[in-house]
């Protein structure tokens, strides 16, 4: 199971910088960060959870960084209308191969054509797994809980019973499952034998 770094390392004031890439890129458990990205107000992108702020980093330098390296890159969708963009420029970075790029349904429905890189789609529901994959025929299926713990406590329940890994073998598709907070969710997910596990690294 990989490991994917949320926001680049983790919440807090360095989320989804390069500061916090490049300490993932030093940890020898991490294979991978995760990245949020919006459109900027000069009409580029900008990498970001919330609307960019001024001194956001863009997503152009963010991408080159990690093709210096040997980092996966996931990047999740903040707003409809900027995917095939996002994917053409991290394929000029040369990361066509390893990157995905992920959002809900109705983000992704603007991109067609070629794939140059991964495409993920969120679910936010088990029961909406199949639609969604019908739909999009994504690469990886990215499924969680937020931080409140009931819904953490749900998420293990439902998928004690069922299983993560035969889901994923049904739709082709990898699976990837977050935002793991502590150490026991990072065990117990490599024990339902998915691809990736996205995680704030300060709290593990």
């Amino acid at each position: 199971m990989k490991i994917i770094a949320h926001r680049g390392w983790s919440s807090g004031d360095e989320e989804n910088t390069l500061a916090a890439i490049r300490r993932a890129a030093t940890e020898p458990s991490v294979s991978g960060v995760e990245l949020d990205i919006h459109r900027s107000d000069d009409g580029g992108l900008a990498v970001s959870h919330g609307r960019p702020h001024p001194g956001a980093a863009g997503f152009d330098e963010v991408a080159q960084f990690i093709s210096e390296t040997t980092l996966e890159a996931f990047v999740e969708l903040k707003e409809p209308g900027i995917a095939p963009e996002a994917a053409r420029r991290l394929a000029s970075a040369g990361l066509g191969s390893r990157a995905v790029i992920f959002g809900p349904g109705e983000f992704l429905e603007d991109w067609d054509g070629e794939r140059l890189v991964g495409l993920g789609v969120i679910a936010p529901y088990p029961w909406q797994i199949p639609r969604l994959a019908a739909t999009h025929a994504p690469d990886m299926i990215l499924l969680g809980w937020d931080e409140r713990v009931w819904t953490r406590l749900a998420f293990r329940a439902w998928w004690s019973v069922f299983s993560l890994r035969r889901m994923g073998q049904r739709h082709s598709a990898a699976v990837a499952v977050g935002v793991a907070r502590r150490a026991s969710d990072l065990r117990w997910l490599r024990r339902q034998g998915i691809d990736a596990a996205v995680a704030d690294m300060d709290a593990i």
